[in-house]
């Protein structure tokens, strides 16, 4: 059995473990990630199906040029900002069908977004003034907030606690219990500020407000970016950063357990090959990152701290999964109608937000008369860079591994071909000739998520970001910090999930980390 001693072992190569093991190796730590995939990223990678190159990320994050982006500092810090090519989106995004009716588009900017939604959705232009107020004054208190600790101004801090006494009043609030104090009963209001919610969820109700409100208000405070190229291209750097600096990043190696010292610390990280499950090798570990999700992390410890791990974690509430529908398309969208690049569908039936939890049980059966509510990513609509082949098409929308987990393969198999018909016979209806334009494609569920992603129940952004049980005092419900000394967590599941929380997540573990090292 080979050994290797490093100040830090990264199990996991997605945009949380690269984002902390590049940190550490830039400050001078030896690093090693392990990934058992044979491709740096995660969910931020690519793939290909025929000619057709699948961006099966979320397809826009929040501008990082944004100094109160919490991406900003940390691709500042790792020499990325500039190195990458961020292709603006405009509007943010579009919505129609449904209370909707025809397409509106949601634009970029506060004030733009208040005249758009005013001028379509008169009766609440005042609650749309005092809902977008109050995010904005959220963003603006906690970017105060954070300039603060990093000035250490009593000033800033003044002002910071005098702009967030609107989030500590309604820190414990759901998105829709915010959503009916603003717009009342004005459904189509709520879809024009809210059409994207299955982004973060799948029910307003079960929603926490502060997160709703960071997270769409940071999109339309500095717009939405797309990475030229891929998300893959964001990781291949970040892998790069550990590199360079002396680290490895050692792929289609699964760990499988780490050992302990005598005094309750982690020595070592055992890893097999992913395919074989042979060829055993452990690395000597001082920190271990969990790039994982905590329920994967528990089955790697010995029994006692497989108990703690699983006392803190287990039980939580998972995030909702995802579907994709894939489609190559021989021909520029834009000649089918299809000219946005972000675009929520409301089915007809739908006619309030809350009704959005009943999408992601509709893969439970094969399609029937109603479709569920979905989004269409459309990648001619910007300059993507993702290779020369087809144009990719997108339909991404909520589902639950609970709808796949009883089926046989070949009902599985035969399940998901029938939701590929259904989307592609919807698409040709509302774009005569996509159906003869699409050259390939390929339909992804929970199932997927979950063997790709390998989190319980094909979780995609971590735990369900509820809303919280105690006041804004008790701070933020999860950290880094695990019940396991020098074990953190390097992944959604201790932030907010995504490209921003993925990577908050990472630094957060990293900076930590080095603090508990130099005490």
């Amino acid at each position: 059995m080979s050994e290797n001693a490093y100040g830090a072992v990264v199990i996991g190569a997605g945009l949380g473990g690269l984002t902390a093991a590049a940190l550490l190796a830039k400050a001078g730590r030896k690093v090693c990630v392990i990934e058992r995939n044979h491709s740096v990223g995660g969910a931020a990678s690519a793939f290909k199906t025929g000619a057709l190159t699948i961006e099966p990320a979320l397809h826009q994050t929040a501008d990082p040029h944004d100094p109160s982006d919490p991406k900003h500092a940390i691709l500042k810090e790792l020499g990325l900002l500039d190195e990458i090519e961020w292709i603006p989106i405009s509007p943010f995004f579009s919505v129609k069908g449904g209370p909707v009716g025809g397409t509106f588009d949601l634009p970029v900017g506060f004030d733009a977004a208040h005249l758009a939604l005013s001028a379509r959705f008169p009766k609440s232009r005042d609650g749309f003034a005092r809902l977008l107020g109050a995010m904005e004054q959220i963003l603006s208190g906690v970017e105060r907030l954070t300039r603060a600790g990093e000035t250490r101004s009593f000033g800033e801090l003044l002002h910071a606690g005098i702009g967030l006494r609107g989030l500590a009043r309604d820190w414990r609030a759901s998105t829709a219990d915010i959503l009916q104090r603003f717009l009342g009963d004005d459904e189509a209001a709520k879809f024009a500020i809210a059409g994207n919610i299955g982004y973060y969820a799948d029910d307003p109700r079960r929603l926490a407000w502060p997160f709703f409100a960071m997270a769409q208000g940071g999109f339309l405070k500095a717009g939405g970016r797309f990475i030229k190229g891929g998300s893959r291209v964001l990781s291949m750097k970040l892998a790069k950063v550990v590199t360079r600096a002396g680290g490895s990043v050692r792929l289609g190696r699964d760990a499988s357990a780490i050992d302990f010292d005598s005094s309750g610390h982690p020595a070592f990280v055992r890893h097999v090959d992913s395919k074989t499950r042979a060829d055993e090798q452990r690395l000597g570990a001082r920190q271990v990152f969990a790039n994982c999700a905590p329920h994967v992390l528990a089955h790697m410890l010995p029994p006692a701290e497989r108990a703690a791990v699983e006392r803190a974690y287990i039980g939580q509430a998972l995030s909702i999964s995802l579907f994709s529908a894939h489609f190559g398309l021989s021909v520029p969208p834009a000649k089918l109608g299809l000219n946005r690049y972000s675009l929520a569908v409301i089915p007809d039936w739908m006619t309030s937000l809350a009704q959005t939890a009943e999408s992601s049980r509709m893969f439970a059966a094969a399609p029937g008369n109603r479709m569920p509510s979905y989004a269409i990513a459309n990648y001619g609509a910007i300059d993507s860079g993702l290779g020369d082949g087809p144009t990719l098409v997108t339909v991404v929308g909520v589902d639950r591994f609970d709808n796949w987990a009883a089926l046989a393969p070949q009902d599985e198999k035969d399940r998901r071909g029938r939701w590929l018909d259904a989307f592609q016979a919807a698409l040709d209806q509302e774009y005569p000739g996509f159906s003869a334009a699409a050259v390939e494609r390929m339909f992804l569920n929970a199932r997927s998520m979950h063997n790709f992603m390998n989190t319980p129940g094909g979780a995609v952004y971590g735990f369900a970001p509820r809303p919280f049980e105690r006041g804004i005092w008790a701070g933020m419900p999860r950290s880094p910090k695990t019940p396991i000394p020098s074990i953190y967590l390097a992944s959604s599941f201790t932030e907010s999930g995504g490209f921003t929380g993925a990577m908050k997540a990472g630094a957060d573990a990293a900076r930590m980390a080095m603090k508990e090292r130099t005490r």
